[in-house]
């Protein structure tokens, strides 16, 4: 076997795009070669493989890994107050228009997948093995356990892709899940960042951290400062719900006077709609609504509950330091000063 590449045979991918080839050939008429190209903008690899018996050519299965796992904070699986363990991939597909995700503990109920994909591979929190636009395409994932103590315990995913014609100029994407970076490939590639339900929301939300932190330098401080603006944004919301709820503690001995009035009736007692009566003209003169306390800050609770997942998913705090000893803002705070 021989490797060639464009230097000599050593290949320096990291200012510009470089390629590097693999040969290997039988006695007996077995004949392989493998091109790989590289893009350091992009975490982008381009495959290409032929093989053949003597005249006969034959279409080669790639099978990748495994060896995509990395070290996440407890609180992306869960739980809030254990210290940082290690979760485990996941098999990802996008296949007609959904993103689906298989459990490493699920892949031995159905191992193989069929169908034309978007892309697909493997991921865990921050990075991702996939390819990108397969087409028609079967995958094979297979689990394993690499054996040792529970904190550095390993469970990896191998994934095997056959496509009915020898593989050509295959694109994979080997690199973090960067939302602007997946954007730039494809935008359907940001579905990989698990933002849930809020998506929507988390997205702008990003972009904001992003901005500020082009100012400051310092995604702790980015994130207090925009935890500040959302605060300031939402601060007519929480004041309309305060006022509202002082209203009603105002008028709460008006309110009980009435309820003791008819306190001896039962529920189902047509008397009780005179009260109900009672309670609402009482609002009506008071210019209180009993709902106008709790639906602003239901409001509000969305942007909250996306800037959460987006702390949790967002790959640029993975090993970015606050200060002191906050040196990694993807893990807990090690001696639980600050949340």
């Amino acid at each position: 076997s021989r490797v060639t590449g464009e230097s000599g045979g050593r290949v320096d991918a990291t200012r510009a795009a470089a390629s590097v080839s693999f040969e290997y050939q039988e006695a007996s008429g077995i004949h392989v070669r493998k091109d790989f190209r590289f893009d350091p903008k992009n975490y982008i690899v381009v495959f290409s493989a032929t093989a053949a018996s003597g005249d006969r050519a034959l279409n080669p299965t790639i099978v990748w890994g495994p060896g995509l796992g990395d070290i996440a904070p407890a609180a992306a699986g869960g739980g809030f107050f254990n210290r940082s363990r290690v979760l485990p991939p996941e098999a990802i597909l996008h296949r007609a228009g959904k993103v689906e995700r298989v459990a490493i503990a699920k892949i031995s109920e159905q191992p193989m997948q069929d169908g034309p994909f978007r892309f697909a591979g493997v991921d865990d929190l921050y990075f991702m093995a996939a390819v990108v636009n397969p087409g028609q395409a079967r995958f094979e994932f297979r689990p394993l356990v690499v054996p040792g103590p529970d904190s550095t315990q390993r469970q990896l995913i191998s994934q095997a892709v056959h496509f009915p014609q020898p593989p050509m100029n295959v694109r994979f994407f080997v690199g973090p899940k960067q939302f602007d970076l997946l954007r730039s490939i494809d935008t359907e590639l940001v579905r990989a960042v698990n933002f849930g339900m809020f998506g929507w929301l988390a997205v702008p939300l990003l972009g904001a951290l992003k901005w500020i932190h082009g100012f400051v330098g310092n995604f702790g401080w980015s994130i207090i400062l925009l935890t500040v603006l959302i605060n300031i944004v939402i601060f007519p919301l929480r004041h309309k719900s305060v006022v509202s709820m002082r209203r009603m503690q105002a008028i709460q001995p008006q309110l009980k006077a009435i309820q003791d009035r008819y306190a001896g009736l039962k529920a189902t007692d047509p008397a009780r709609q005179k009260m109900n009566t009672e309670v609402m003209n009482l609002y009506r003169e008071q210019g209180v609504n009993p709902a106008s306390g709790c639906i602003p800050i239901l409001l509000t609770m969305p942007v909250l509950f996306a800037f959460y997942a987006l702390l949790g998913q967002a790959v640029e705090l993975r090993g970015a330091e606050f200060g002191w000893w906050i040196k990694d803002l993807s893990q807990p705070d090690p001696f639980y000063v600050i949340p």
